[in-house]
């Protein structure tokens, strides 16, 4: 029976449900209605999608998109952002948040009870250079975490809604260097893993709701023995569930790179099979990790060892320009 993912593409070619069984991957069902799909969130029965920007002047700035699980559209809405990157989803207050990279902005709705997206509740721009990429809740979703990648900042907000009136409260930050451009993070616990675009690092900040945040560590994502060049670009990052391995990858290097999570020692790093790593997940079973690469238009399937951490190349499937895998029983 397998297991489905879900795979937005950045091209005309929209989104595609796959099933995934005995290491191969087989086509479930498509939809290309909309294009440039940079970003899934599973939640409950729903698909939240974003078309980043378009050829089509109705949604050249950005759309989002509910579907349900046959990937048929069941609701949209324009966004007052420009060039939508992330979704999330908060549960306990029933509320949509939307980071756009475009002109470094979030986006919230408010979600009806089917999960379809019912209005705006609240909108806020940050300064010119910023370029909001990746939205996070802390583990007791008091606060929201935005990565500002135009800014070198990830910020901490204390999320204060009624019912009706939302309010992002400003609480803490922390100032990477200039131009390491921090782009998406992982918790774990009480630390919070950020992977950086420009500089190629991974970082370990803690975070507590007295002190804010607080720097722990930083590593290259390359091995020493490369010399880091200014098109390397750090890119997405999962943490096995075990809590032992943290997986990260490089565009332009066309690499994945595994540390341990105690120390941030690099254990692995290895070929993407492909050009453009730009999203990793694992199966349920994290036997396996998938690479969605863009540019080389496959998805490269790697046996995981659980023991190491460390990956083996299994076999590749082609799909045109993926951009995020997503499981379908979030």
């Amino acid at each position: 029976m397998g297991q489905d993912f879900f795979v937005g593409t950045y091209s005309r070619s929209g989104v595609y449900k796959l099933n995934f069984d005995n290491g191969i991957f087989s086509p479930v069902c498509h939809n290309d209605s909309f294009d440039n799909c940079s970003w899934l969130y599973k939640n409950n029965d729903i698909i939240y999608s974003i078309v980043e920007y378009s050829d089509n002047p109705m949604y050249k700035d950005g759309y989002l998109v509910a579907r349900n699980l046959n990937l048929l559209p069941i609701s949209s809405s324009f966004l007052h952002g420009k060039g939508p990157c992330h979704v999330v989803v908060d549960n306990t207050r029933n509320l949509l948040f939307v980071a756009n990279y475009g002109n470094g902005s979030i986006d919230v709705f408010s979600l009806n009870s089917d999960g379809t997206i019912n209005n705006s509740v609240y909108y806020k721009e940050f300064s010119k250079q910023s370029r909001i990429h990746f939205l996070k809740f802390s583990s007791d979703n008091r606060f929201l975490f935005a990565i500002d990648l135009g800014t070198d900042t990830i910020f901490a907000f204390e999320i204060i809604f009624d019912g009706s009136n939302l309010e992002l409260k400003y609480f803490s930050k922390y100032s990477f260097p200039a131009n390491s451009g921090p782009r998406h993070l992982e918790l774990l616990d009480n630390s919070l893993f950020v992977i950086t675009e420009k500089s190629c690092e991974l970082y370990q900040l803690s975070f507590s709701d007295k002190l804010g945040f607080k720097f722990i560590n930083c590593v290259s994502l390359l091995p020493d023995n490369i010399t880091r060049e200014q098109n390397y670009s750090g890119c997405s990052i999962k943490i096995s569930i075990d809590k032992k391995f943290i997986y990260t990858t490089i565009r332009v290097h066309n690499s994945i790179s595994v540390f341990d999570v105690s120390d941030l020692k690099l254990i692995q790093n290895i070929s993407c099979n492909g050009k453009i790593p730009r999203d990793i997940n694992f199966d349920n079973s994290e036997d396996y990790l998938f690479c969605a690469n863009q540019d080389s238009s496959n998805i490269s399937i790697f046996e995981r060892n659980k023991k190491t951490g460390c990956l083996t190349y299994y076999s590749s499937y082609p799909i045109n320009s993926p951009a995020c895998i997503t499981k379908a029983d979030m």
